[in-house]
């Protein structure tokens, strides 16, 4: 080891570093001992990782290595820096951060690299269990059926679940932080919270489980359960309130002001981490049993409520543990029945009401979901579930049962609704679509339908109009859900109805508009529709396009991808909104005419991690790219455009390719 290298060495004894220095003009590599400790290695045999990354870095790291190396050697880089793992000499992969500066002679050409070298495995690994915890609150936020919170010193809300938003009236998380309760109650109300909030941080009082009248600025009168607590970090600091709101509006109504006293939850395990600390404080306040089970449906992870169920003192109790150990026999082999079935369909159990059977023989009522339970990488670990004890309110139904009577109609009639709107989804998405052959030219149609829901909004239509014609819809109904779902099995009944005039796309969104807006006033129902519909004619050699205030389509005219604006004023309104509008048309002849694509804005509309939208202009380069050869590219193109988060909204894709008969 040359001068230099014994006085790094010295310098960085301290730090728990070694150091590495690699002769490129003599091909060999020397590493200090604390570098062969990681290793694994002696003082001979020890492999020049820099030199053949590719036998000794991890797969995933090894571009990036490769890539940050030559730019010292070849590109006159100042400083080789990277945290990549590296296989040892027993085959296990460690983390490494490594540092190192080139020795480059007159002409500028490496000699020698020297550097440092130390194990970060215990940060990574570290790291990795936080996002594991964070994917568990996330997992708990967004399962439990209630309204979940956190606000700064402010008042301000910093992290919430989505049914928070929703309630809100938010529209989603991210437009409900920032703001406070004064941008969505009655002054009056907003001023009381928050100085239910300021004695809370300066005493460090609780409000648990109390009764709230809420005044809202636009909407009825909600009575809620609220519990808020004080929020400080692991050391002590405050951060502002933690909340937990369980809407009981509709049990005001109907018992007529008859409270519910929920447990008292716990917090624990305040010694660990701040991210499972702060998962102890979301399950322990929730008012219901929350519980994580594995692959053999023991017990992981439950609350204080579910070991104070089960009569156990601490949650840690019940890990290892079976509902063999608490439950009959026929309870026991009944739930994991169902959890099994979970874990293989992938299909959660909701709101299930069974009656419990403890093995002191005393029974109770619950009320419970379950659904898988995945790690961050999406392999399945087990299930987790989520029960509420309704026991008073099953012994109690005698003396209700006007109001169960009613309960029961409106959930069989919810059940009843859902049901249609899967069959109606399902029936709708087509199998297979035309090909028109007729006249000079060859038509094929392809498709893409991806939902972003079970019941989507989107859908499309390709019927042979016979002649050698087909007509096609492409069409995006307002929201997701149940109401969607319905307002599209309303425009599938009215495109078979206006299959009379089907041959005329002006005419044929008239109808549908006005259709559809008559059903809307009917039922008092505000909602809307847009659509591109067109007629392509293989006889006379043309495609008529009209439109409902939908995105313009794309097409290839000539080896040229643009997009096919219509005339002015010659878009329609989208549909239901104004009866007895018309809707002009575009003709376009298929000469030229080489694919036409029709699709929804869930496609375009994509952002990535900037909130940077993938936008039509996107679009048009990959079409017109040898990607654009398979519309599926086009898909996958902007779902990692996306950076893997995927597509909010449902896609909808209609590819039509033109061509002519030899």
């Amino acid at each position: 080891m040359n001068e230099s290298s014994e006085r790094l060495e010295l310098a960085l004894k301290a730090s728990n570093e070694g150091i590495w220095e690699w002769d490129l003009v003599r091909g060999t590599i020397f590493y200090s001992n604390r570098v062969l400790m990681f290793l694994g290695y002696g003082v001979t045999g020890a492999p020049n990782f820099f030199k053949d990354p590719e036998e000794h870095v991890h797969p995933e790291d090894l571009k990036k290595f490769i890539k940050k190396r030559d730019r010292v050697i070849l590109k006159k880089g100042r400083l080789f820096a990277m945290e990549s793992r590296v296989r040892t000499r027993s085959g296990e992969w460690k983390w490494f951060r490594m540092r190192g500066i080139p020795e480059r002679n007159d002409q500028g050409v490496v000699l020698k690299m020297v550097g440092s070298l130390i194990d970060i495995s215990k940060r990574k690994n570290t790291e990795l269990a936080l996002v594991e915890e964070r994917a568990r609150i996330d997992l708990v936020l967004e399962s439990v059926p209630v309204n979940v919170y956190f606000k700064d010193r402010e008042s301000r809300f910093v992290r919430a679940n989505k049914a928070t938003a929703l309630r809100m009236g938010a529209g989603s998380v991210k437009e409900l932080v920032g703001k406070t309760d004064h941008d969505f109650f009655e002054k009056t109300h907003a001023d009381a919270s928050r100085a239910k909030e300021l004695e809370i941080m300066e005493t460090g009082s609780e409000k648990v489980e109390e009764l709230e009248h809420e005044v809202w600025e636009d909407q009825e009168d909600t009575w809620v359960l609220v519990t808020k607590k004080v929020w400080r970090n692991m050391e002590g600091e405050l951060l502002g309130t933690f909340g937990v709101t369980n809407d009981v509006t509709e049990l005001m109504k109907t018992r007529e002001n008859l409270e519910r006293v929920a447990e008292q939850l716990q917090i624990v395990n305040q010694d660990i981490d701040e991210e499972r600390n702060l998962l102890r404080l979301v399950i322990d306040n929730i008012p219901m049993f929350v519980y994580f089970k594995n692959l053999e449906s023991n017990f992981v992870l439950v609350n204080q409520g579910m070991a104070d169920l089960c009569g156990e003192s601490s949650p840690d109790d019940l890990v290892g543990k079976h509902d063999r150990d608490y439950f009959t026999e026929d309870l026991f082999i009944g739930s994991q029945r169902d959890e099994k079935r979970i874990m293989k369909s992938g299909e959660p159990i909701v709101n299930k009401l069974e009656e419990i059977s403890w093995k002191d023989n005393h029974k109770t009522w619950s009320m419970s979901s379950k659904f898988p339970w995945y790690d961050p990488d999406g392999n399945l670990i087990g299930t987790f579930g989520v029960s509420g004890d309704v026991t008073e309110l099953v012994q109690t139904r005698n003396d209700l049962a006007k109001i169960a009577g009613d309960l029961a109609r409106k959930n069989e009639a919810m059940e009843e609704e859902l049901r249609l709107a899967r069959e109606i989804q399902q029936a709708g998405v087509p199998k297979s679509l035309p090909e028109i052959d007729g006249g000079d030219w060859k038509l094929k149609f392809r498709h893409i339908y991806q939902p972003a829901t079970d019941l989507a909004g989107d859908f499309l239509e390709v019927k042979n109009l016979g002649d050698g014609r087909a007509g096609f819809l492409v069409c995006d109904v307002m929201g997701h859900g149940v109401r969607a779902a319905l307002i599209v099995s309303m425009l599938r009944g009215l495109v078979e109805k206006q299959g009379g005039i089907a041959g005329s796309p002006g005419e044929f969104l008239a109808g549908l508009n006005d259709g559809l807006s008559h059903l809307l006033g009917r039922i008092g129902l505000t909602m809307f529709a847009t659509a591109s519909y067109g007629v392509v004619d293989s006889k006379k050699g043309e495609v008529c396009l009209a439109s409902a205030g939908h995105p313009s389509p794309i097409g290839k005219i000539s080896g040229k991808v643009e997009v096919l604006e219509f005339a002015k004023g010659a878009k329609g309104p989208a549909l239901g909104m104004l009866p007895g509008m018309p809707y002009g048309e575009m003709v376009l002849p298929l000469a030229g005419l080489e694919a036409l694509w029709c699709f929804t804005d869930g496609l375009f509309e994509v952002q990535n991690g900037s909130d940077e939208e993938y936008g039509v202009g996107r679009m048009k380069e990959i079409l017109a790219s040898e990607l654009g050869f398979r519309i599926i590219d086009l898909v996958d193109d902007a779902r990692k455009f996306s950076g893997g988060r995927g597509f909010d909204d449902d896609v909808c894709l209609l590819e039509l390719e033109v061509s002519r008969k030899a």
